[in-house]
């Protein structure tokens, strides 16, 4: 019995051995993945945060009367966004928030950015279209707020070492409020 003992014994050690090589070969496709998947949801936070800051610029400036609403943008709304990024997990907030209204002014669109002209690397622009003439509202004004958050401030960046960087993309969320006022 003891000529059958050996031999099972060396099968386990060298199946062991082959275990570990496996483990130490697919290791690093796990962490790949595995940080994928961690990049890829802090994207997904940072893009919903953002529209989320969008809509309550947009809020904002669609409660704001007709007098402050040109001086709105000028400091005081983007700190505000800034302070709701923060709270929602992107440290350094945003790079660039814009602000669009036709109120009273005619149907003539005006455009305040804050910081103007955009910061570097914060490649952001408002979209092309035009506001929204609203056929069948009481009120035709309408406001319209683009708030931009560079990814590489407020995220870590996992995949770089592995030359998926996400250091020089920028999120761009834009939402249209009729004016309230």
């Amino acid at each position: 019995m003891q000529i059958n003992r050996q031999p099972i014994e060396r099968t386990i050690a060298t199946r062991s051995g082959v275990v570990v090589l496996e483990l130490i070969l697919t290791m690093p496709a796990f962490l790949i993945i595995m940080l994928a998947v961690v990049q890829i949801s802090l994207i997904y936070v940072a893009i919903e945060q953002t529209a989320y800051a969008s809509r309550y610029a947009a809020k904002i400036a669609s409660e704001t009367s007709e007098a402050n609403i040109d001086t709105l943008n000028t400091g005081s709304l983007k700190s505000t966004i800034d302070n709701v990024l923060r709270v929602g997990g992107l440290p350094q907030g945003s790079c660039r928030v814009i602000l669009e209204h036709n109120v009273y002014t005619g149907g003539v669109e005006e455009t305040i950015a804050d910081p103007d002209p955009a910061a570097a690397n914060c490649n952001c622009n408002p979209p092309a279209t035009a506001l929204p003439n609203v056929t069948g509202a009481s009120v035709t004004d309408s406001v319209r707020t683009t708030v931009c958050v560079r990814l590489g401030d407020n995220i870590p960046d996992f995949l770089s070492s592995f030359g998926f960087s996400v250091a020089d993309f920028v999120v761009e969320e834009s939402t249209t409020y009729l004016y309230e006022l």
